[in-house]
């Protein structure tokens, strides 16, 4: 996902894709979006494998169809799950920096820094994770049939 992140971000910044209605796709370097996409992979990777164990330990898939139904459910949560360890790793790079910020500035700055990172990550993915988590639970359900 982080090559295919960085890989958006070349196309907007080439023009291929316009995306000069958001402020945020304005302001983005390429060496940026390259550290970032990096560092992402370890909470994406991670994430993905939690809300895909949890996902199909809760609810069997007894057809291909809710499989894939399931992926893209899947591929969505990942962000959202990703989302957490984010914060939690922006919020305590607050606390230790060198400038001292309250509690309720940090944990504002860590919501509103690692909801922009997800935010731009999903806009930037989307339409290639989600498609992507129907195959592979389409594939699942179809080679893990659950037992009647």
């Amino acid at each position: 996902m982080s090559a295919l992140y960085i890989t958006s971000v070349w196309f907007v910044e080439s023009g291929i894709f316009d995306l000069s209605w958001s402020p945020y796709f304005a302001a983005l370097e390429f060496n940026w979006v390259v550290y970032s996409a990096t560092v992402g992979l370890a909470f994406a990777v991670p994430a993905s494998f939690l809300v895909g164990a949890v996902g199909w330990r809760i609810v069997p898939t007894q057809t291909t169809f809710s499989g894939a139904l399931k992926g893209a459910v899947g591929a969505v949560a990942t962000y959202f799950v990703a989302f957490v360890p984010i914060a939690a790793v922006v919020f305590v790079m607050e606390i230790a920096s060198s400038e001292s910020v309250g509690f309720g500035i940090a944990i504002t700055n860590a919501l509103e820094l690692s909801g922009l990172f997800v935010a731009v990550g999903f806009m930037l993915t989307w339409w290639l994770a989600i498609p992507v988590g129907c195959l592979v639970g389409l594939i699942h359900a179809a080679r893990h049939p659950t037992p009647n």
